[in-house]
């Protein structure tokens, strides 16, 4: 069974993602969840993006690359929102991945390619005000062209990280169809 590696939104490694990688622990998954931010959170988001523009994408990708770094055998990279477009970096590049879950962010609107064989859920509202509805097309279309499965779900309302048991925006019946899905995801890698 893979290593989940579940990286945080843009409001850093919060108890809301340890409850998240909790789910999934209790339901027999190895979790890591490294903290990109080291050490800082926030409490809106525009103040944590306002952190990650200052540390820089690349950055945050290159400090979760050195956090994984010494974890054996393979990998499914998970994240929520911010965390979701490293996720898709990770799961594009690093020759571990076996999947890509990405909860509310990922699919970047310009062309991209994808890993052979590597699968990959995008999750969003439908109504989320920081989804371009155009973008995770593309990811899609790269993944087929590499001939790995796509699944893109979308849930309703508006609420942004709906899966996050502690923030405003959660909401339990999504959030527990997104873990449901996820699950079976990670059960057929």
């Amino acid at each position: 069974m893979p290593t989940l590696v579940l990286l945080h939104s843009a409001l850093g490694k919060t108890p809301g993602i340890e409850a998240i990688a909790d789910c999934y622990r209790a339901a027999g998954h190895t979790v890591f969840a490294p903290d990109v931010y080291e050490g800082r959170t926030f409490t809106t988001a525009e103040a944590g993006v306002g952190h990650s523009q200052g540390v820089g994408f690349s950055q945050l990708v290159d400090r979760a690359a050195a956090a994984c770094a010494d974890l054996t055998g393979e990998i499914v990279f998970a994240g929520l929102s911010l965390g979701a477009g490293i996720a898709q970096q990770m799961g594009k590049n690093d020759a571990r991945a076996r999947g890509a879950l990405l909860f509310h962010g990922g699919g970047f609107p310009k062309p991209t390619r994808w890993q052979e064989n590597v699968p990959v859920q995008i999750h969003f509202s439908v109504d989320d005000e920081w989804r371009d509805s155009a973008a995770p097309q593309t990811l899609l279309e790269s993944a087929a062209r590499a001939g790995a499965q796509a699944e893109y779900f979308l849930y309703p309302g508006g609420s942004h990280l709906f899966s996050d048991p502690l923030v405003a925006d959660y909401r339990e019946d999504s959030a527990q169809l997104l873990f449901d899905r996820s699950l079976a995801f990670l059960d057929r890698v």
